[in-house]
């Protein structure tokens, strides 16, 4: 039974929660008006209310989260068995969740798990009890003693300054004067918490501290007792994304995602020894927290165990023996695990492990921005590239001369393919991991960020029986996902479709793909020559490289094949000038050509810390947007990493050959010609889609002007 119950008039407490009976409360709520009648039932398990309601002559079951406030309505001067509210007088200020306040007198202040409990003093004289959810509250404050003359207490004073759950708690003082004033975290409380405490889809990290009642901590710039770490070991702290924070009162404080998840708490309070209360934070910074602190361990254990010596210039040479034994050991094998498995994790595109001249640096690439994770000591590089070698089946011993391999790995549900890269420089061997999860990396038209209208035409591109279709941007603008997801369209058709690619990055069924070797001479050109001669309906060639490939490709959609490929060129105007350049003769180009998709990636905003956008006048100008025009970007926070950013999407502009634009198509036609006319054909910008989507407030206008063209 709640401590409510116990600080109600006596006619209800020697009655427990006696239906009809109970006391006489106003109940008000946040979006649906107030209540009066009896209070029923206060069940703390279901969290919710029971008032019978005299208006409508019937019981209203009211959760707690859509409660205000709770009034009683008895006078307590005259309530036989009463609490005598013998506490002196003091000030209150409550700010609701949504911005509403409320303050006056109070003499008794109490606080358990659900809400906070005041003896309100009348102008009259009177005392009336008030319940107030801990769900409803954003901030409260109780003051100094009424009548001494004494200002309200600050902050850094007392545990009864205000308390912000939505706030995040960035130090161990404070997070211990919060927890002193929340004597309810403690496991009597946590006990008796239930499902309908789980994080909701739409709930934000703050939201879901102040629904719960437990403090919200930044872990980023959290203090940390180093000895605390020993506490969990970093198996568990990874496998279940928590981080122990400090120990309060014999307990132990652990940040986490849920707080609330009971199982959780209990596992932790067997593998410590100690009883644990937890605090809401992300689960990047979790993460991000854990690599830090636990990674610093883990090299330190790391040299320790394999008795290698730490120095400033990376050590000393070691044996090719030495370094195949250093590749294979656990603590090795270990860190470089989880080093994939957090990059995994992250949903980073790239590992970088670049040695500097006293350190090596870590780096995931994160939504196409490189993002610093950790560095550690040089004295373990030979031993992790070693490792890498291993997995990617390179020549350990080679370490003069660039080497690349490839590996796959399961993590969880998801099957990686690493294409690695290692190169010597002059700190050290320079490792690059591309990541391709096979799941996630390959998706639908639907998901490629296309309009109704362009999706329609470019699906219907794919359904030609031949012709060659195009898919043009620099290195890293998505043309690899754009041509897997047209792969996925025209594999729904009962055709025999060829890949000619360098590397394959993903394994599709039903297609047969083809990688190039270049060492005995199998290039794009030869590939595509033999093809001709297993009857493909549809041809993918990974890239037209050269003037060769260009002319076989051609050939090859005029003779009866769909024909999908790649050109490196900025706009879909100039690729048409491109083929020509490369030797490939108008006519041929305007017979064969369906179309031009050209693109780029551009990051999107992050939804939980947006704000208006700063923009500059020659920004404007340059992109021709008024003044008066409002945009927005990411200002960073947790759940972006602090970049601003969450996610890539492509933004692009359709070519569609028409009768016309093969009219103008000529030796002698220019780039300019083609865009003017294509134009007037209905091609829609790239820059022109960016600014569309800068408008919705999708990317920032700073986005726009990174990927325009000119």
């Amino acid at each position: 039974m709640s401590k409510l119950l116990s600080l109600t008039p006596a006619a209800l407490t020697a009655a427990g929660t006696p239906g009809h009976a109970g006391a006489d409360v106003r109940l008000e709520r946040f979006d649906a008006g107030s209540l009066d009648g009896e209070l029923c039932e206060f069940d703390e398990d279901g969290l919710r209310l029971v008032i019978f309601d005299r208006r409508s002559d019937e019981r209203c079951e009211v959760p707690f989260e859509q409660i205000r406030m709770l009034t009683f309505a008895q006078d307590f001067r005259a309530a036989p068995g009463a609490p005598a509210g013998t506490d002196e007088a003091r000030t209150y200020h409550v700010e609701f969740r949504d911005g509403g306040l409320r303050h006056g007198l109070c003499r008794e202040v109490r606080l358990d798990a659900h809400g906070l409990h005041l003896l309100e003093c009348g102008e009259d004289g009177s005392l009336h009890r008030l319940w107030l959810p801990l769900a409803a509250i954003a901030r409260y404050r109780i003051g100094g003693m009424e009548g001494h003359g004494q200002p309200a207490v600050d902050a850094a004073d007392s545990a009864t300054a205000p308390v912000r759950l939505d706030r995040p708690v960035r130090d161990p003082d404070q997070l211990s004067r919060l927890l002193s004033a929340h004597s309810y975290f403690l496991t009597g409380a946590r006990q008796r918490r239930s499902l309908h405490d789980a994080p909701r889809a739409d709930e934000s990290p703050a939201e879901l501290a102040v629904r719960l009642g437990v403090p919200y901590v930044d872990l980023r710039h959290f203090r940390i007792d180093e000895s605390v770490l020993r506490l969990l070991s970093e198996t568990v702290v990874r496998e279940h994304c928590v981080f122990p924070l400090m120990v309060f009162r014999d307990h132990l404080v652990v940040a986490m995602e849920n707080p609330a998840d009971i199982e959780l708490i209990k596992l932790l309070h067997f593998v410590s020894g100690m009883s644990v209360e937890g605090c809401v934070a992300e689960r990047e910074a979790i993460r991000h927290a854990v690599d830090t602190w636990y990674g610093a361990r883990e090299d330190n254990d790391a040299l320790h165990e394999l008795e290698v010596q730490g120095s400033q210039d990376g050590g000393r040479e070691m044996s090719l023996h030495e370094i195949e034994r250093l590749g294979k050991e656990k603590p090795v094998v270990r860190m470089v695990n989880h080093i994939l498995t957090d990059a995994i994790h992250r949903n980073a595109s790239d590992i970088h492990i670049r040695p500097d001249e006293d350190e090596v640096a870590l780096l995931f690439r994160q939504d196409g921005s490189l993002v610093p994770i950790r560095r550690f000591n040089k004295a373990l590089l030979a031993a992790v590239v070693a490792r890498i070698k291993i997995i990617g089946r390179m020549n350990i011993a080679e370490r003069r001369l660039p080497q690349d391999g490839r590996a796959r790995m399961i993590e969880g549900d998801a099957i990686v393919d690493m294409r690695i890269s290692i190169i010597p420089t002059v700190n050290g061997e320079s490792v690059v991991i591309r990541l391709l999860n096979v799941q996630t990396g390959l998706r639908s038209i639907s998901e490629l960020g296309f309009n109704s209208r362009d999706a329609e035409r470019f699906v219907d591109l794919l359904h030609k029986s031949y012709g060659m279709l195009l898919v043009t941007g620099p290195t890293g603008s998505g043309k690899s996902t754009t041509l897997y997801a047209a792969l996925q369209e025209v594999r729904k058709q009962n055709v025999n479709i060829i890949t000619v690619e360098d590397p394959v990055e993903y394994h599709i069924d039903g297609i047969e793909q083809i990688q190039v070797n270049t060492a005995p001479g199998f290039t794009f050109a030869r590939a595509l020559r033999n093809i001709l001669r297993h009857d493909p309906d549809v041809i993918m060639v990974g890239e037209i490289r050269d003037q060769e490939t260009a002319k076989i490709a051609v050939e090859s959609a005029l003779t009866g094949h769909l024909v999908l490929s790649t050109l490196h060129t900025n706009d879909a105007p100039t690729t048409v000038m491109r083929l020509i350049e490369m030797g490939v003769e108008s006519f041929l180009v305007k017979s064969s050509l369906l179309g031009v998709l050209a693109q780029r990636l551009v990051r999107i905003n992050c939804p939980h810390c947006i704000e208006e956008e700063p923009v500059d006048a020659t920004m404007r100008r340059f992109l021709g947007v008024g003044e008066d025009e409002v945009f927005h970007h990411g200002a960073g926070c947790e759940a972006c990493n602090h970049t601003g950013f969450h996610g890539r999407m492509a933004v692009y502009e359709l070519l569609v050959m028409t009768p016309e634009l093969r009219e103008i198509l000529r030796p002698d036609v220019s780039a300019d010609e083609v865009r003017e006319r294509a134009r007037a054909e209905g091609m829609v910008a790239l820059t022109e889609n960016a600014l569309k989507l800068a408008r919705e407030g999708r990317i920032s206008l700073a986005e726009v002007y990174r990927v325009r063209l000119e």
